[in-house]
């Protein structure tokens, strides 16, 4: 049998970091911990545990980190069949993935402590509206990829999409924003407060919202049609360098050869439209009587 201990603590008042900060119990908990573990371990059959809120903290992290990845595995899933593509699939993802590096830049802003229940919850529910911009912008693509250059639909794409996403996510954040800062209004009453209890427990959760919905809009405008514009460059010229060297070992008379030619001499032409000219039509001898309309004759394009 084994004795146990039940040893409780708090964080004394008043202890602060060099920058003048109050520390929290977490930080306290890593200095104990590396002063139990390397600076002063107990003696031989001595074991020691952290329980209490330390315990639920670890089991909601470890919680949230498998919600997490299990939203991911479910959205590949999902975007994989709608796509057809791991392409762009992967380019979904990644921007989900990327969010949350605005949540980290929301804490450092607001001077807010990571919390791993209502911060983790925002990026759950963050990854959801990421999601739906980098779906509707994507599908938008491929929708005009069919019947114009990749491009061409690329930078219409965003074009199209910029307003709507732009719209949705400034009002997102508009309506988050008071939350944010820690204000409740009484609409029946009348007057406001400033960190409220109410107040306070949302305030995490609507920073990492806000912040990560900012970078992620970003992304979404910036960072995933340059990313279908780099596919697209790599393909073509994967697909040049295929042909150029297809022209090299099988000579100036290959259909290979006869294409880049032709392919720099359209280049070389001052005007974008296809020019035509008719071929010589045969005379008509006159005296037949022959009052027939001269039927057009083939074109051809001109070389």
């Amino acid at each position: 049998q084994k004795r146990y201990f039940d040893v409780k603590a708090d964080v004394e008042t008043g202890i602060t970091t060099a920058d003048g900060q109050p520390v929290n119990a977490n930080e306290r908990i890593a200095v104990v911990t590396k002063w139990l573990e390397e600076e002063n371990p107990l003696p031989a059959g001595v074991d020691w545990q952290w329980t209490g809120d330390q315990e639920e903290q670890a089991e909601s992290q470890a919680f949230l980190m498998k919600a997490f990845a299990g939203a991911l595995g479910l959205m590949f899933v999902i975007l994989l069949a709608q796509f057809n593509s791991f392409y762009n699939t992967a380019l979904v993802l990644i921007a989900v993935v990327l969010s949350t590096t605005g949540v980290l830049i929301g804490m450092l802003v607001m001077d807010q402590t990571f919390s791993i229940i209502m911060t983790g919850t925002g990026i759950v529910a963050l990854a959801g509206i990421v999601v739906n911009n980098n779906i509707v912008l994507i599908d938008t693509y491929q929708e005009f990829s069919q019947y114009m250059p990749r491009i061409e639909a690329i930078t219409r794409t965003a074009e199209a999409r910029i307003r709507p996403v732009l719209l949705t996510t400034i009002t997102t954040m508009a309506g988050l924003a008071p939350m944010m800062f820690g204000l409740s209004l009484d609409f029946f009453g009348g007057g406001y407060s400033v960190d409220s209890p109410t107040a306070l427990w949302w305030k995490q959760l609507a920073t990492a919202v806000v912040f990560g919905l900012g970078i992620a809009t970003v992304l979404t405008l910036v960072l995933t049609p340059s990313l279908l514009a780099l596919r697209v460059w790599i393909e073509t010229g994967a697909f040049r360098s295929v042909r150029r060297l297809q022209a090299l070992s099988m000579g100036a008379g290959s259909r290979a050869a006869r294409d880049l030619a032709l392919a720099g001499a359209a280049r070389k032409l001052g005007s974008p439209e296809i020019l035509w000219d008719e071929e010589p039509q045969a005379p008509v001898p006159a005296g037949t009587g022959e009052d027939k309309p001269v039927e057009p004759s083939p074109l051809r394009a001109a070389e």
